[in-house]
């Protein structure tokens, strides 16, 4: 089912203002997060109405009327097109489309599900649409989706679903999207933490699918670089972590400390506080060794 996103025109963008660097920034997330999820079909922004026109028809005849149009709440200033499996799910992500009024001023989107060739009864109109591709996903296949990195964690938890909203108490996270499972379970589930896009998925012992409580531990660790530590690991301590390794400045420059989650997964946090030439790194880690060697 394919849904558009209609932004609604409003007097500063029918005026040519542009939006603000964090209207960008967050509206960039938000369509990152749709392509992680693989729902995102296509966006833009739109010109005012300056600097476009309509055609009016009386039956056969055909009228040029150039712009701009003064009705602006009935011009759009942007789309998106998303592709999902049912209303509820376009609904979800919908809510979460940032306010898109310059400003932050009063916004208003509507959303519209498009029409599909399946809607309509054969016809040899209707073939002619589908050879030349109309209302199928003809956007390319991108190898890497959007907001993608070429490595990701992908973790097992008893419990995904409340693991989700650990992570996000814990470390900030954002969900990105969840495919339920039988017995309430999670057969995928995507969220983010900063830049970076962590996939989870429940255990299912059918599927040799078991997370570190059920294997007695992991030698896993995922690595988190914030911007402040300190407050950081604090956060994920008060939601509930176990410290494992305080945080302390280390040899090889980073303030560094690591957690054990609820789930059985661990996690080192770091800030990098200072340069180190790989000289001094060397000398460092073969004090530390000879020093905690027994003699």
């Amino acid at each position: 089912m394919r849904f558009m996103i209609i932004v609604k025109a409003t007097k500063e963008s029918e005026a040519g203002q542009m939006p603000e660097e964090a209207l960008i920034a967050e509206m960039a997330k938000y369509h990152e997060e749709l392509a992680a999820a693989g729902v995102l079909r296509d966006a833009s922004g739109l010109h005012s109405s300056a600097k476009g026109w309509r055609i009016q028809y009386a039956g056969k005849e055909r009228t040029f009327v150039d712009g701009p149009f003064v009705e602006a709440k009935e011009l759009i200033a942007g789309y998106t097109i998303i592709e999902v499996n049912s209303r509820e799910e376009a609904v979800q992500w919908t809510r979460r489309f940032p306010n898109p009024a310059i400003n932050a001023k009063q916004g208003e989107i509507e959303v519209r599900q498009m029409f599909e060739l399946e809607d309509f009864g054969p016809s040899e109109g209707i073939e002619r649409f589908r050879k030349i591709g109309m209302g199928n996903n003809i956007q390319p296949v991108q190898p890497i989706p959007c907001g993608m990195h070429t490595v990701t964690p992908h973790i097992v938890c008893a419990g995904a679903a409340e693991a989700i909203e650990f992570y996000k108490k814990a470390f900030n996270a954002e969900e990105v999207m969840r495919v339920p499972g039988p017995a309430g379970k999670l057969v995928h589930a995507q969220i983010r933490i900063g830049d970076s896009t962590v996939m989870l998925v429940d255990e299912f012992a059918e599927w040799e699918s078991f997370g570190p409580k059920t294997l007695k531990g992991s030698p896993v660790t995922i690595h988190l670089y914030v911007e402040e530590v300190d407050k950081f690991f604090a956060r994920a301590v008060e939601a509930g972590a176990k410290i494992i390794m305080p945080l302390e400045n280390t040899f090889w420059g980073d303030r560094y400390g690591v957690l054990l989650d609820p789930f059985g997964h661990h996690w080192s946090l770091a800030t990098h506080v200072r340069n180190v030439s790989p000289e001094e790194l060397r000398q460092a880690a073969h004090k530390m060794f000879n020093d905690s060697t027994p003699h």
